[in-house]
């Protein structure tokens, strides 16, 4: 669920991705980055209109629960669809942009899931990174962000391809294996 962003020892709404903001993507409008998020679990253009009318904040969320079925490769590109939402938000809203921008420390969230306050953060300090652009050292911060989002869709696309194409007793060994090495 959606929560201030924690920067610099401040909290900041900004931030969050339920925080209403609109922007868009591809010609489509969307109300919050949590808005665009939860559109590309669509299947249907039914799906997606209905996800994107519902707004921003938990009422998206709720909406996003309801999507069925959800694209067979979503465990694969949802990283990189938050980034996406996150990436547009920022670069077409100055003032958020320069709240991010004008920070220097690590980002972290507290009100979402152990995955999201880890991911987000991590999708936040790349895009401030990019939109500064300030040296080597933001060049690292995009490289080193862009690098474990490729090795999560990878992994994801892996297991995605597996349960699809091996039998399952199969793909239990194969994963087992797989998550016993790791």
């Amino acid at each position: 669920m959606g929560g201030p962003g924690f920067v610099d020892g401040q909290a900041h709404n900004e931030l969050d991705n339920f925080d209403p903001c609109k922007f868009t993507v591809n010609g489509v409008e969307y109300y919050s980055a949590e808005n665009y998020f939860q559109c590309q679990k669509a299947t249907t253009p039914e799906d997606h209109e209905r996800v994107r009318q519902a707004g921003s904040g938990v009422a998206v969320w709720s909406a996003g629960l309801r999507v069925n079925p959800l694209r067979s490769d979503w465990e694969s590109i949802k990283v990189e669809q938050m980034y996406i939402g996150n990436k547009a938000k920022f670069e077409q809203n100055p003032r958020w942009a320069n709240i991010l921008c004008e920070s220097v420390g690590r980002i972290t969230f507290r009100a979402s899931t152990s995955f999201w306050n880890g991911w987000n953060g991590l999708l936040l300090e790349r895009i401030r990174a990019e939109l500064r652009h300030n040296g080597i050292e933001d060049d690292k911060t995009v490289m080193r962000v862009k690098k474990m989002m490729e090795q999560y869709a990878n992994d994801h696309r892996e297991i995605e391809t597996n349960m699809v194409t091996l039998p399952r007793n199969s793909f239990i060994k194969w994963f087992a294996d797989k998550t016993s090495s790791s």
